[in-house]
């Protein structure tokens, strides 16, 4: 097991930087023995051309329209290859009636990059559940000569899990995953869940003096350090994400281009990013996602010692989201991510998670929650 906090001198000795090569084709090209093999559905991959029809499917399937710039950002744009997806279509009628989608997407074991996906988007056609159509399209997935050496990430709902359980799939199935909240205006977070009036203003009142106090007692020693907006990542934050994140175990490492394109250039979500400058180097960053009156902390990069640096990193976080009229700021990562205890001196409270990683691979201990570091931004991407 790793203990949360440590650093392995083997994780960190040598600075690596995750190629980013489309491996479409590739991909496309490997052997897949039961693709197109169900007398009834012909099962296969998509091309980009199928894109649109995919975008189609998957707004019926979940009863909204997606805007169409946010399904390009993922199929197309991601800087790290085009959307790998399995398609089922009804031989009968031609008509596709199944889909699900697969992000190429940075995961590495220690120092080495193994071949990563985040899945997503598996729909089935309104009309066509219940005819074991999901079944048969994992099965042509698993058959993929690459599905044994790649790790594939997914965050199931309740009804993804049960499902998987069924298909004899729960060992894959990780979590819950722990997850926090800090109250920012604690009288609209606790009357946004139902709390009795008397009790949210009492309540609220009492958790909103303690969070100024907590401000001013916590982080007095600020010199040398500045915060600055970002407005794009520049590759003078790579060494700090590799000095700062890096892992013994599996791991996502984002690196400037990823970071621009998953947040600043992300067409729907509004997400701020902002640089902790230590006498005028690049010490640390973070980026926060504002939805409404929640919001969460998607990236959280900065050296755990000396505190100094992720305290001041952290209040500046809290009051750009209390700025923002954020009622709550909320944030989840494996037990073994390395600011976890900071979170709980400043004040976030475990509550109940739903939260469960669902990983396919063979590699092992990718099914250990002990083994994994990832934040936020790793889980909810659309």
């Amino acid at each position: 097991m790793i203990e949360p906090g440590t650093e392995s001198a083997a994780a960190l000795a040598s600075p690596f930087r995750f190629p980013r090569v489309d491996r479409f084709e590739e991909w496309l090209r490997a052997p897949a023995p039961l693709e197109s093999s169900h007398p009834r559905f012909d099962i296969r991959r998509a091309l980009p051309a199928d894109f649109e029809g995919i975008y189609d499917l998957v707004d019926d399937a979940f009863g909204f329209k997606r805007p169409r710039p946010q399904y390009d950002w993922i199929y197309r744009r991601n800087p790290y290859g085009t959307a790998r997806c399995w398609l089922v279509f009804d031989r009968a009628s031609g008509r596709l009636v199944g889909s699900s989608g697969s992000w190429p997407w940075p995961i590495a074991r220690g120092t080495q990059c193994v071949e990563g996906a985040q899945d997503g988007d598996s729909v089935v056609a309104p009309g066509w559940q219940r005819q074991g159509i999901d079944g048969f399209r994992s099965a042509a997935w698993r058959s993929h000569a690459w599905w044994r050496t790649t790790v594939v990430l997914s965050w199931p709902n309740e009804r993804g899990r049960g499902a998987g359980i069924k298909r004899g799939r729960g060992s894959e199935i990780v979590g819950p995953v722990p997850k926090a909240v800090l109250t920012l205006n604690a009288k609209a977070y606790l009357a946004g869940h139902n709390w009795p009036a008397l009790v949210s203003a009492a309540g609220g009142a009492v958790v909103d003096t303690a969070l100024t106090a907590w401000r001013k007692l916590v982080f007095r020693d600020h010199a040398g350090l500045a915060v600055e907006a970002i407005r794009r990542f520049e590759s003078s934050a790579d060494e700090v994400t590799q000095r700062c994140m890096s892992w013994p175990g599996f791991w996502s490492p984002h690196d400037a281009d990823f970071l621009n394109w998953r947040y600043l250039e992300h067409p729907t979500a509004r997400h701020l990013a902002f640089a902790l400058v230590e006498n005028g180097k690049l010490a640390g960053y973070y980026v926060l996602k504002i939805d409404g009156q929640a919001s969460w902390l998607m990236e959280f990069v900065t050296p755990v010692s000396p505190r100094r640096l992720a305290s001041a990193l952290l209040l500046h976080l809290i009051e750009t989201a209390y700025a923002a009229c954020c009622s709550h700021l909320m944030f989840s990562a494996p037990p073994g991510w390395r600011h976890w205890k900071l979170l709980r001196a400043a004040g976030f409270l475990p509550v109940p998670s739903g939260l469960y990683l669902w990983t396919a691979s063979e590699l092992p201990g990718v099914t250990q929650l002990t083994r994994w570091q990832w934040v936020p931004g790793d889980m909810d991407f659309l």
